[in-house]
């Protein structure tokens, strides 16, 4: 507080200064630095009201408040202003002070004391900002500052430019602008050149040295980096890619590091737009109570995220793994206390009965049940086969026997598109879960399955494996160069889940929208650039044949199955062609046999005589 006042005060004596200074000398040069005596007297008389009057003004529109090295063309009006009030105030102080007359002062002197006032305060700041940021451009020309080139309009660029030349060091430093408006070219923005069009991007990362690329709304669509990346690609050029999400955040000039996003392999899937009707999920979900198994896992936990949004009136968190469990609750709990949600932990393993049965009763009954608990890594339980049809087959059927026990309302299994035509045991698992919802007798409880592919980002997928062998050196391993997947994000492929559980349809497969696949190989390629190197350059694809029960594309339907659209857009509802093929039912007793057994010969088998059009032979 000390020093707050003492800067104030010492603005305030150059404020005192100021005014007196520019009123002498605005006497000086009304009379040619030869003033006559009648002058002097009337200087003498009105100096102390006009350079009161001044001070006033200045203490009024708080002109001795700023930090001179942030003045900016505001500052200029509002001292603009100031200064003009101050004018008149000592305008008609002085003509009060002489008896209502201005006979014997000469009215121009406070014209000139205006304009010489001005220049002052002004240009004090001005010289301040300029030599600041001289210094600034000064230290931004050193080597450990990265050189950074901006993607966006010229207007959305401004400040963050602004914000740049303030923090070279956590920002770095602008070496060009690139918009897509021809008439941009040539020109420059606080000394940064602008370019129109975005094809000569690669030819400037190169003559600069840029290591780094920003990219504002609207070029962060995933065409328009992709198409520089595939440009800076072709020259064998490596930059960083990083996005401004917002521009409300630019227009406020709140521009932090944190703010400015490294562009991940998320921001390049060309997703086809869809709108979740929002308001049909608050009245689905609002006052429910809900268990959802597998609540620490990727999927698991993304569902209790958004659940949370909705108010339901519990929230039961059901899951096998201690520290996932503990994980989940410390993230979840703040938000559901805001929500007004009743947030139980549970820890549980869904293939046994009486655990899921007290999780139910314990909490006064479940009306929606998500069941998110599987395993899920095709290689891994190829050499588990006992435990994948244990937790995914037999936990699904275990977690239906108490759904209906316990009167549960509505039950909903996430499922996977490696259920269709599966060539692995754990996609025969799904498959086998599906069945056997879907072809229980009627009851009071509805079933559901939600199929779609591969989620990004989730536990055991290709991105943070592929992350992981990037930030290694590599290389990074692609199974083919031919291996395709439909990829979705995790919240994208939950809110489709959500909406999916709220179409009121019973005994049904529902089919998310994914798009188009997309080639491993090229995502490979694409997170090496996204991390600054160079493919084959830097970091090494090595390609590894496809694993046991892995496929080169995958599938949402089978041969015998066709699709419907629903209410809600991307969501599908699977329509059965009965009359193409005849299944073999799914005997519990025979498959449970079979795992006590340890028999993995025989469940390989059993699957592949109870899913037509299946590969696992």
């Amino acid at each position: 507080m000390k020093r707050v006042m003492f800067r104030r005060s010492i603005a305030l004596f150059f404020h005192l200064l100021g005014a007196f200074i520019c009123y002498w000398l605005a006497y000086q040069l009304r009379f040619d630095f030869g003033a006559i005596p009648e002058a002097q007297n009337a200087f003498a008389a009105t100096s102390m009201w006009v350079v009161a009057s001044y001070l006033s003004a200045i203490i009024a529109f708080g002109l001795y408040q700023g930090l001179w090295r942030f003045f900016t063309l505001r500052d200029c009006l509002t001292t603009l202003l100031a200064l003009l009030a101050g004018t008149s105030v000592a305008a008609l102080a002085v003509f009060a002070a002489r008896g209502g007359t201005f006979q014997g002062f000469p009215r121009s002197v406070l014209v000139i004391t205006f304009l010489l006032l001005l220049l002052w305060e002004i240009g004090w700041r001005g010289l301040v900002r300029l030599l600041r940021e001289h210094r600034i451009g000064r230290v931004s020309g050193g080597g450990d500052i990265a050189k950074v080139i901006i993607v966006g309009n010229p207007d959305d660029a401004d400040p963050l430019i602004r914000a740049m030349l303030r923090r070279p060091e956590e920002l770095g430093r602008p070496v060009g602008v690139f918009s897509e408006k021809k008439y941009h070219e040539g020109l420059r923005m606080r000394g940064v050149p602008i370019h129109g069009g975005l094809d000569g991007i690669p030819a400037e990362v190169r003559a600069k040295g840029a290591k780094r690329l920003i990219f504002l709304p609207p070029f962060t669509g995933p065409l328009r980096i992709r198409r520089v990346m595939e440009a800076l690609a072709a020259e064998k050029l490596s930059c960083e890619f990083r996005a401004m999400p917002s521009i409300h955040d630019l227009a406020a000039g709140n521009v932090d590091s944190n703010l400015i996003r490294k562009i991940s392999i998320e921001d390049l899937l060309q997703r086809p737009a869809y709108e979740l009707d929002l308001k049909r999920l608050q009245g689905s979900l609002e006052g429910r109570r809900i268990l959802v198994t597998g609540a620490g896992g990727s999927i698991g936990s993304e569902i209790c995220r958004q659940l949370i949004q909705f108010r339901p009136q519990l929230l039961v968190l059901f899951e096998v793994s201690e520290f996932h469990l503990f994980t989940v609750e410390k993230e979840l709990v703040a938000a559901a206390r805001a929500g007004g949600v009743e947030l139980v932990a549970c820890a549980g393993d869904v293939r046994r009965e009486g655990q899921l049965t007290r999780a139910i009763r314990d909490n006064g009954g479940i009306d929606l049940f998500y069941h998110a608990a599987a395993y899920k890594h095709v290689d891994l339980m190829e050499r588990n086969p006992v435990s994948c049809f244990q937790n995914n087959v037999i936990g699904t059927f275990t977690a239906a026997q108490v759904a209906e026990a316990e009167g549960v309302k509505d039950f909903v299994l996430v499922s996977t598109d490696k259920a269709v035509r599966p060539t692995s045991l754990m996609g025969a698992s799904k498959r086998l879960a599906e069945r056997l919802l879907i072809e229980r007798p009627q009851s009071g409880t509805s079933f559901k399955a939600v199929r779609f592919g591969n989620v990004l980002g989730s536990n055991g997928s290709v991105v943070p494996i592929f992350t992981d062998q990037i930030a290694r050196g590599g290389p990074v391993t692609v199974t083919s160069p031919d291996v395709t997947r439909f990829f979705m994000t995790i919240p994208e492929a939950v809110e489709l889940v959500l909406a999916a559980g709220a179409v009121g349809d019973d005994r049904r497969i529902f089919v998310l929208e994914m798009g188009e696949a997309v080639n491993i190989e090229s995502m490979a390629r694409r997170m090496i650039e996204l991390s600054g190197y160079i493919p084959d350059v830097d970091v090494q694809i090595s390609y590894t044949g496809l694993k046991p029960g892995e496929k080169e594309y995958e599938e949402l339907l089978t041969d015998d199955e066709d699709v419907m659209r629903t209410d809600h857009d991307r969501v599908w509802v699977v329509k059965k062609n009965d009359d193409q093929v005849v299944t073999t039912p799914v005997d519990i007793g025979e498959l449970l046999e079979l795992i006590d057994l340890g028999d993995e010969a025989g469940l390989r088998q059993y699957a592949h005589e109870r899913i037509p059009g299946s590969l696992l032979f």
